[in-house]
């Protein structure tokens, strides 16, 4: 399974950058700001997004390794794998909390 082109990570990670991206619009919309500043939580965030893919990855070619018969221990491919099942499943919840926090933002009436 190719986890690079269409995978349930991907779509989490575009679905948090178009979440951000929303609200980093609103909030320039609603404090009168329209000049395009550098956001330090959305480099963040992108970091953070970055990092999970990167354990992914990591995670897949060690497994990949492991599979081909290369010289590879089995507690390091089953460590990464947890790595990188535990940091998904934690940027899942970010994503679910960042989702809540705006739903709460657009139900203020102003």
């Amino acid at each position: 399974m190719d986890i690079r082109n269409s995978s349930l990570f991907q779509r989490h990670s575009d679905h948090v950058s178009e979440m951000m991206q929303r609200l980093v619009e609103h909030q320039r919309a609603t404090s009168g700001e329209t000049t395009s500043t550098s956001d330090p939580f959305a480099s963040l965030m992108m970091r953070g997004i970055a990092q999970v893919n990167d354990n992914q990855l990591d995670s897949q070619a060690k497994v990949e390794s492991l599979l081909a018969g290369e010289d590879i221990n089995q507690a390091e491919v089953f460590t990464s794998i947890q790595k990188a099942d535990m940091s998904f499943r934690m940027l899942v919840q970010i994503r679910n909390k960042l989702l809540q926090a705006f739903e709460e933002l657009n139900a203020i009436r102003v």
